[in-house]
């Protein structure tokens, strides 16, 4: 029988619909919360209870805040493009760990662990770590049951599986969840993303990006080597995803080559060397201090060394700031030493 009151239908319908978008939006702090003391080792890759697209299946699907398991290709990427050097190098160091067969594949993976959002229809999107997903997917790994190894470890930060299709990429947009560029830094659709991290298109100024973060010509705070900086308040600050894509837009514009994207990764990484002090100069210039990560202490920033294989083979250190106890005791001096740092 038809409903004898259809417009007030529609009209909760739709109360319905920004409801969803405004819990979508004004989600908890908790389910930005890290899986922080997870058991890696009660997780068994053998046992498919333990998988994410297991659990989702059978109508037990993980909670925000806990880990589970995924192979490389049952996740949907958030991104179009990535370095191709970077995941080689990744791949490279996969395949080293794994030939010790000393279980440090394992404890690897186990410690970078894949943020991750889950969709509408059972869908398991990735936030970060693409690279080590197509590292992974690529890598030779010998072992007899290669399949049980090439796992990725996935940290469940949002739960929003039951927001349409249209509320959901609303809202992954505006927490900055997605990157909706492809590997030109030309504007794309969420239906145009890759169906898997193997159809990842090659940017190579994302790998450039790579370069200056390692050379801390920009600053991603969240890791142990950016923990001294001031800007990551010891650690407590976390970069926002994608921020190496924001970093290689800016030096796609300062540092035109449209050559770069049909040379081999050998040349790239040659002709990155030959100019990467020009961006690691570019990089802490004030003009670029809108920019999130931007170097507050440039001093610390130097050029990475690069292996064979462009593969970065040494980082620049940087201990910190001295204390005012390290230097002169006089107050004025203490109160420049302030100024010049900021």
């Amino acid at each position: 029988l038809p409903s004898p009151f259809p417009q007030q239908m529609a009209q909760a319908r739709k109360l319905l619909f920004v409801l969803a978008g405004a819990l979508f939006l004004g989600c908890s702090v908790a389910e930005d919360l890290a899986c922080e003391g997870f058991d890696y080792a009660a997780l068994n890759p053998a046992n498919d209870a333990d998988y994410c697209r297991y659990q989702i299946d059978v109508g037990n699907r993980p909670q925000v805040g806990q880990v589970c398991l995924a192979h490389p290709e049952d996740v949907l990427p958030t991104q179009a493009a990535f370095g191709e050097v970077d995941a080689n190098c990744v791949e490279a160091e996969l395949e080293k760990k794994a030939q010790a067969k000393d279980g440090s594949l394992k404890q690897y993976l186990a410690s970078h662990q894949a943020p991750a959002v889950l969709g509408p229809n059972g869908t398991v999107y990735i936030t970060d770590h693409h690279h080590l997903s197509v590292a992974l997917l690529r890598a030779f790994l010998p072992y007899e049951k290669p399949y049980f190894h090439r796992t990725l470890y996935v940290c469940i930060t949002h739960d929003f599986s039951q927001l349409s299709k249209k509320v959901f990429w609303k809202g992954m947009q505006e927490k900055a969840l997605v990157f909706l560029q492809n590997n030109f830094g030309e504007p794309i659709t969420e239906d145009e993303l890759p169906t898997s991290v193997k159809y990842l298109r090659d940017d190579p100024y994302r790998t450039l990006a790579m370069y200056a973060r390692d050379s801390f010509g920009f600053v991603k705070c969240g890791n142990s080597a950016t923990t001294n900086f001031k800007q990551c308040d010891n650690g407590k600050i976390e970069a926002k995803p994608f921020i190496e894509f924001r970093w290689g837009n800016l030096y796609r514009k300062r540092f035109p080559s449209k050559g770069i994207y049909t040379e081999s990764d050998q040349m790239q990484v040659l002709a990155f060397q030959g100019y990467l002090n020009d961006v690691i100069k570019f990089s802490t210039d004030p003009i670029n201090s809108h920019m999130e990560g931007f170097n507050e202490e440039p001093v610390a920033a130097g050029p990475v060394v690069l292996d064979a294989h462009g593969c970065i083979a040494e980082t620049p250190s940087w201990p910190g700031p001295p204390s005012p106890s390290e230097g002169d005791s006089s107050s004025d001096e203490d109160e420049d030493e302030d100024e010049d740092e900021d």
